[in-house]
């Protein structure tokens, strides 16, 4: 009988990917935000799915931006997966959670791919640019070099990840995408894509295929190229107090419905553009969490915090990160772990 991967064999694979780790904080994203705000239904959302976020209400929310990487130091200057966490608070102190990140495919299929990507991942000594890539390659592209980093750093990925993808397909897509980042001038002007499939239940009993994103009111908008340098390592930061301050950072959530053959199970794939999507409502960010003393670097988000009529499908890594999590909060002694079945549900 084929022995199954752990939750704690890969969450012990992944923290070979964060040194300099600081005890007591997030294995990812380490460093984020916390922020207050509510979620409005749109008038259709609940003609879709049954679950209480969609029935019209005004529904208080507690969300966290953040950048993707476990380094100890913050760098809101860097290219990096960002992400955003949002924590629906709903009737009888029941939460769910919807997990989002600006990469809108994830790197593995199974527990075992996990555990591969893992290890290509491990931060290797950054290798200076060639003189081939900075005078020639560089040029034709008409793209700038990269600023350089000093010698000692080390960067996770590159050209480990990037060997691997070249004889795993499945990591292919995840590999271009975070070659691809950007930095973003707001947290609140880039999109979020919570990646796997879940299964939403309509009112009539009808069960569909679903994927969720977070679509940014004022639109997407990265820092130019010759701006990043003048970039303060702490300026994502700054900037969502000062918006903050002003009006209320805003975001549509999109439920696309998935067709017969697309991936369902498999979060390396995304799916067409041309799919059905329905505008669910509109997440209202207003203040700082630290003005109502909330402690959101604390708290527990989970992707498997699900309410009734949303469910999880049977994407087996979505499973596996609920568990990941769940253990991440307890050795952190997190707020909101572990989770609690109901009604064939994760919570």
């Amino acid at each position: 009988m084929k022995e199954e991967i752990t939750a704690a064999q890969m969450l012990d694979a992944f923290k070979q990917d964060a040194p300099g780790h600081v005890a007591d904080t997030r294995w990812a994203h380490t460093h984020g935000l916390g922020v207050l705000g509510h979620f409005v239904a749109s008038r259709v959302a609940g003609d879709f799915c049954i679950a209480e976020p969609f029935q019209g209400r005004s529904i208080p929310v507690t969300a966290r931006f953040s950048n993707g990487s476990s380094d100890p130091v913050r760098h809101d200057e860097r290219p990096d997966t960002r992400g955003l966490a949002v924590k629906f608070h709903l009737a009888d102190a029941v939460d769910h959670d919807l997990l989002s990140m600006t990469l809108s495919v994830f790197g593995s299929t199974t527990r075992k791919d996990f555990l591969g990507v893992a290890k290509a991942f491990v931060p290797k000594p950054v290798q200076p640019e060639s003189w081939l890539r900075q005078h020639v390659l560089d040029p034709l592209m008409l793209r700038s070099p990269p600023p350089p980093l000093p010698a000692s750093v080390t960067i996770s990925g590159g050209p480990g990840l990037a060997q691997y993808a070249g004889s795993h397909p499945f990591v292919r897509a995840f590999t271009i995408e975070a070659g691809l980042s950007q930095v973003p001038v707001s947290w609140a002007r880039t999109e979020y894509h919570a990646v796997h499939t879940f299964i939403a239940v309509a009112p009539d009993g009808e069960r569909r295929p679903v994927r969720f994103s977070w679509q940014p009111v004022d639109g997407v908008f990265p820092v130019p190229a010759d701006q990043i340098a003048a970039k303060a390592t702490d300026f994502l930061t700054a900037e969502m107090r000062a918006r903050l301050a002003r009006a209320p950072a805003q975001f549509t959530l999109k439920m696309a419905i998935g067709d017969p053959g697309d991936a369902l199970n498999d979060p390396s794939q995304s799916w067409p553009v041309t799919r059905r999507s329905i505008d669910m409502g509109t997440l209202f960010i207003d203040r700082l969490a630290e003005e109502r003393d909330v402690d959101v670097d604390r708290l527990s988000f989970n992707p498997m915090r699900l309410p009734a009529g949303l469910e999880a499908s049977g994407d087996e890594i979505l499973r596996a990160r609920g568990e990941i999590y769940q253990l991440g909060c307890k050795e952190r002694q997190g707020i909101g772990c572990p989770l609690h079945a109901h009604d064939g549900s994760a919570r």
